[in-house]
């Protein structure tokens, strides 16, 4: 099971590398899930995979301050 999730998050990070703005939100939910079951195995996350799902997080909290009013 490890290494089936290790050689699946090899490949979202070439889907990444390709896909468009549509793709790629479901791309990230996909690399998430894989984080997830790889963090449950007390498996090392590549640092690339952590840095995604982070932008993802500040892009969502960035959006929610850009309508805020002043």
């Amino acid at each position: 099971m490890i290494e089936d999730l290790k050689t699946r998050l090899e490949e979202l990070h070439q889907e990444l590398e390709v896909a468009n703005d549509e793709q790629r939100e479901e791309v990230l939910d996909h690399l998430e899930q894989v984080v997830l079951g790889l963090e449950a195995e007390d498996v090392a996350i590549p640092g690339w995979a952590r840095a995604q799902l982070a932008s993802r997080v500040d892009e969502a909290v960035e959006d929610m301050f850009d309508n805020m009013p002043v």
